[in-house]
């Protein structure tokens, strides 16, 4: 190209051109920047977004969401505003505001605060205070919020039960507290000392009792369930030696239509996954039910009994009487967790090698958890009860504090409690998220990998400089 006047001229008018088009850009850039946001998430886990619970628990938010924190530190509202921005993007329904605590001391008083940039969080009328700032402690509040009711479980105590306060392997403590942190409110009873169970109770719990009832304990349970009360039973393998069949409950029993089969289940499909122990059930197959749905991690049952539909009960099924009165009517029973058909009820006492005896065991697959439902249009607790719903298992071990973490058993236990308590809108809401940002390696492989950051680098490093410098040195 030749260089002249005119040539000079045309390259300044398109250098011109140029940057005008560029800045328009760029103009272009920063304003959709502002009415359209993209955030992506490249960390491990996605540590900086929210995990799959505080998703769930936002898409069942119906109302607004007020955050108010109580704060008047820059680098605390930041940081608040950093956090409670993920479940802004994910929800418009929720705001954030600061208030000066400085401003009215008399006020900070009535309101119980306790640390800078407490937050309150207001929904549909009722508050809870947060005082640590994570995203565990703000869903944890905010599911408490969730439910428009507050639950009441109470947990039958005084014939041996699994305490739901206590830390023993065999106690249900560690459930609990998970059931406390979603909201829910747990009480113990004594049926022997207060002859009722107490009003406003969303679900009862008897959780395998290893003394008897006595007559009147019975009649008080019984009661409560022809009103319609909702009921957990949580059983175990029968025992031969008893007075009193299923320590006193036959006459509940008999009135839900169900029994428990004697003996202990044998599942050798344990066996594929390295459990030693012939009397422990795993389930990995699930009936369609509202507590299972979309459900399919194992769950781990020991020493489980069977359950069986008593036979009059099945011909009372299909009869359909309006007129009968509420307390009369007959329950719907419907499997909700099966063994695998290879396994098997062994009658006789477990050792640690059994064998199926097609003449005296009875054969797979074993209900060993029953749903029982019956229609009711009534007022219980004051509250308008449409369906009763029970749930009868033969073990309760898989919520104890030495088997509660193994595969699905929390989920499944939470899941059972918010069905009973007619709380179906957090069935879809994972328990806890899946963190998978812990290295878990033996002490063996840990030393290894530490001796080779340790001395193999440096040895390759030396041994690599070393080559290098005699190759040169011989040039």
């Amino acid at each position: 190209m030749k260089i002249n006047t005119h040539s000079t001229q045309q390259l300044k008018r398109q250098n011109l051109l140029f940057i005008l088009l560029f800045i328009t850009l760029l103009g272009l850039l920063a304003f959709l920047s502002n009415r359209y946001i993209y955030i992506s998430d490249w960390t491990v886990n996605g540590q900086n977004s929210l995990n799959e619970v505080s998703l769930k628990l936002l898409e069942v938010l119906e109302s607004p969401l007020e955050i108010v924190s109580y704060t008047s530190n820059k680098a605390v509202k930041q940081s608040i505003q950093e956090l409670i921005s993920r479940y802004q993007r994910m929800n418009k329904k929720i705001s954030l505001s600061f208030v000066d605590p400085n401003l009215d001391p008399e006020k900070n008083r009535a309101l119980q605060l306790s640390v800078d940039g407490e937050m309150i969080i207001t929904y549909q009328g009722r508050q809870e205070h947060v005082t640590e700032l994570s995203e565990s402690m703000i869903s944890n509040s905010l599911h408490r919020l969730l439910r428009a009711k507050q639950r009441k479980v109470i947990f039958i105590e005084g014939h041996g039960e699994r305490s739901s306060r206590q830390k023993a392997n065999f106690d249900l403590s560690s459930f609990t507290h998970h059931l406390q942190k979603q909201g829910m409110h747990i009480e113990t009873v004594n049926i022997a000392q207060t002859l009722l169970i107490p009003d406003n109770t969303s679900m009862l719990v008897i959780a395998g009792p290893q003394a008897d009832f006595l007559p009147a304990e019975v009649s008080i349970v019984l009661d409560y369930v022809k009103k319609g009360g909702n009921l957990l039973w949580l059983g175990d393998p029968l025992k031969s030696n008893r007075q009193y069949p299923l320590y006193g409950l036959l006459p509940l029993s008999e009135y839900l239509g169900i029994e428990f089969l004697a003996g202990t289940i044998v599942d050798p499909s344990t066996l594929d996954y390295d459990i030693k122990r012939p009397d422990y059930a795993i389930v990995t197959d699930y009936p369609p039910h509202p507590v299972s749905n979309g459900f399919s991690t194992l769950t781990l049952f020991p020493q489980t009994a069977g359950i069986e539909r008593l036979p009059g009960y099945l011909e009372a099924e299909e009869e359909e009487d309006k007129n009968v009165d509420a307390d009369e009517k007959v329950f719907t029973a419907t499997a909700l967790l099966n063994t695998v058909e290879r396994s098997w009820i062994e009658v006789s006492a477990i050792k640690n090698s059994v064998k199926f005896d097609e003449n005296v065991d009875i054969a797979g697959p074993i209900t060993i958890a029953m749903v029982l439902t019956r229609d009711l249009t009534q007022q219980f607790n004051s509250e308008l009860l449409k369906q009763q719903r029970i749930i009868v298992l033969g073990d309760g071990d898989f919520l104890s504090n030495t088997f509660l973490g193994n595969g699905g058993n929390l989920t499944l236990g939470v899941n059972i409690f918010n069905w009973l308590s007619h709380d179906d809108q957090f069935l879809a809401i994972p328990v806890q998220p899946k963190n998978d940002i812990i290295l878990d390696i033996s002490p063996a492989h840990l030393s290894l990998l530490g001796s080779f950051f340790l001395f193999g680098i440096p040895l390759l490093l030396i041994s690599s400089g070393s080559i290098i410098w005699l190759r040169r040195r011989h040039r």
